[in-house]
């Protein structure tokens, strides 16, 4: 999702540059970035396409589920109250605080992720007998700096700037499991997209329909993939529309581990409402799937 480079940067041009950008009126650099990326100015007041109608979600949408999906503590919890059965695994919390020193002893924690609770794209994996507690300080400390904040998405800046350790996701070659995205719509899910490869330096998104068909479309520079059915894709699609039952718009995401399937995180601003896809008329009908409220009720206690 990142559209400004975190990779490498000190942490003092980090802290210097969300200055400059806390200058910029946030629906102006919107404006300008979707035009960079997208090519064509957003019609963010009246949108018709998916970006343009994540835009209309971070501007105006403050219901407090859009907080909870975006803090990952919370989220689980919400995943837990919408599916209680033992179909829909949760990976379990080992700790939870702003302090690794507080944590317990990494080194005899079972395989565990480390991640930022209230941003994205970001993970660390343990134990690891040459990562020590103070290397995995240095690594994080910029975390609570790397947000989708300066970008205006509000459940953000109300989720808690924790950092998570938490169970790791088994999977029999020890790799990242392969990613499910499910796109859901008042409860239907409309797109499946694949990410696989997403720590390595070959990831490929595949977009298909709810009926595993690949569509002709990808996703900026990565390349698609022949996906096979996953023997655990009528579960998944059951979860992901029970998970996504209630929303407008919202999107689930998945794990399928040799017949279990695990809870990833909901997102409700993909790519932060910039993605560029080949060709752009799918931007066009995937809004189409998408029937927006008013704004009385996404705004509570405001007229």
């Amino acid at each position: 999702m990142q559209l400004l480079t975190y990779i490498a940067t000190p942490s003092w041009l980090m802290s210097i540059r969300r200055r400059l950008l806390a200058l910029i009126p946030v629906r102006f650099l919107r404006h300008v970035l979707y035009l960079l990326m997208i090519r064509k100015p957003g019609n963010f007041r009246a949108p018709e396409t998916f970006n343009e109608k994540v835009n209309w979600r971070i501007f105006h949408d403050r219901r407090d589920r859009i907080v909870r999906a975006c803090d990952k503590m919370w989220m689980k919890e919400m995943a837990r109250a919408a599916y209680p059965g033992a179909d829909l695994r949760i990976p379990a919390t080992y700790w939870c605080g702003t302090d690794l020193r507080d944590a317990p002893d990494l080194a005899a924690l079972p395989p565990w992720v480390l991640k930022p609770n209230a941003s994205s794209g970001q993970a660390l994996f343990g134990p690891d007998p040459q990562t020590d507690l103070a290397g995995l300080r240095d690594q994080t400390r910029s975390w609570f700096q790397e947000t989708p904040l300066e970008l205006g998405e509000w459940g953000y800046s109300q989720a808690r700037p924790l950092l998570l350790i938490e169970e790791r996701i088994p999977t029999p070659d020890g790799e990242a499991p392969v990613d499910y995205k499910f796109f859901v719509f008042d409860g239907r899910v409309e797109l499946i997209q694949v990410n696989r490869g997403r720590f390595g330096k070959q990831q490929t998104t595949t977009f298909l329909d709810a009926d595993w068909r690949q569509l002709p479309v990808r996703w900026r520079i990565h390349p698609v993939a022949v996906e096979e059915r996953p023997l655990e894709l009528d579960k998944m699609l059951e979860i992901a529309s029970v998970l996504g039952a209630g929303w407008d718009f919202i999107r689930v995401d998945l794990y399928a581990v040799d017949g279990d399937v695990w809870f990833g995180e909901y997102t409700p601003y993909p790519g932060t409402g910039m993605l560029r896809y080949e060709p752009m008329s799918f931007d066009l009908e995937q809004g189409r799937q998408w029937r927006l409220p008013t704004l009385d009720q996404v705004r509570p206690g405001q007229p």
